[in-house]
């Protein structure tokens, strides 16, 4: 998330808090006590004022009165929210990072489920850069929902950020096997692969096996909606990694025949990626993609290719 959208959020959130005030001077006699009451209006007041401090003591005030009521807890993670400074390490937004997490924890445990506050929750880790602690958080909620996509994607992206490819591969091949008919899960495997292939920290017969996968999974997404623009644009990307990889084995190939087919397969390679690309451009300014535009599954990388 950035800046500007988390700005976008907390206007949200005062909106909320603002309602959240008005709805206390119709329904007073519905909170427990009315020190409770007067907690929660002064917590509200002091939000709306942009005070995100006094609003915080004011709900925790509340929650020692009643800790049980889940607004409290989600609204008191809202203060705490408010007060941290995005990507900031300083001492002062750890604590009111630690504090909001603990806060929408909480408030979750007791509603079970809320997407909206999982986002919350989901964007304050990756944010703060606290991927090992969201990734422990996510795989404990993950035994409770074994299906769950929504916290299996965020396990898979918070992998990717810490750059363990081969976890956030298995949790991508889970939700897309979960979830079989949705693009998403596929294209999300496709860029992964490109991604790690990009960086060139393995092998080429490793990337070749990588990108494959890659275009398997990109391949599955084409099928499913023949014009999404990002599920050409990573083929093209993908085969412009298999491109290289046959440059690269033509580079060590002492054998001139052999040399110059694994040129040429390069240079095929290099047309498949413009197709794609071209196909891309074209969907992007309205058009759609040709039949036949990707090659059918099983086409083999040039570092796994044998003469």
């Amino acid at each position: 998330m950035n800046s500007g959208q988390w700005s976008q959020q907390r206007r949200w959130i005062r909106i909320g808090v603002a309602l959240l005030a008005l709805a206390l001077v119709v329904g007073a006699m519905g909170c427990a006590s009315l020190n409770e009451h007067l907690a929660m209006k002064d917590a509200a007041k002091a939000y709306k004022a942009g005070k995100y401090a006094d609003a915080a003591k004011c709900f925790e005030d509340a929650l020692k009165i009643n800790p049980t009521r889940a607004e409290n807890w989600k609204y008191l993670a809202y203060s705490y929210w408010s007060l941290v400074e995005p990507g900031s390490k300083a001492k002062k937004d750890e604590e009111y990072t630690d504090k909001a997490l603990a806060a929408f924890q909480k408030y979750l445990s007791i509603v079970g489920k809320d997407d909206q506050i999982q986002d919350y929750l989901i964007n304050l880790y990756i944010n703060q850069n606290r991927m090992e602690q969201g990734i422990k958080y996510y795989e404990g909620e993950l035994k409770k929902n074994p299906s769950d996509v929504r916290i299996i994607q965020t396990l898979s992206t918070m992998y990717a950020k810490m750059g363990n490819f081969q976890k956030s591969l298995e949790y991508s091949l889970m939700k897309a096997k979960i979830t079989p008919n949705e693009p998403a899960g596929w294209l999300f495997i496709g860029a992964l692969c490109w991604d790690k292939s990009y960086r060139a920290d393995d092998p080429p017969a490793v990337r070749g096996q990588i990108v494959d996968q890659g275009v398997e999974a990109l391949q599955t997404a084409l099928k499913l909606d023949p014009n999404n623009f990002n599920g050409h644009l990573f083929m093209n990307l993908l085969y412009r990694e298999k491109s290289k990889l046959a440059k690269l084995a033509a580079d060590e190939e002492r054998d001139r025949k052999v040399k110059r087919d694994l040129l040429a397969q390069a240079d095929e390679f290099m047309q498949m990626a413009d197709k794609e690309r071209d196909t891309a451009l074209a969907i992007r300014k309205g058009g759609s993609a040709a039949p036949g535009t990707t090659p059918p599954a099983g086409s083999a990388s040039p570092a796994t290719t044998k003469p």
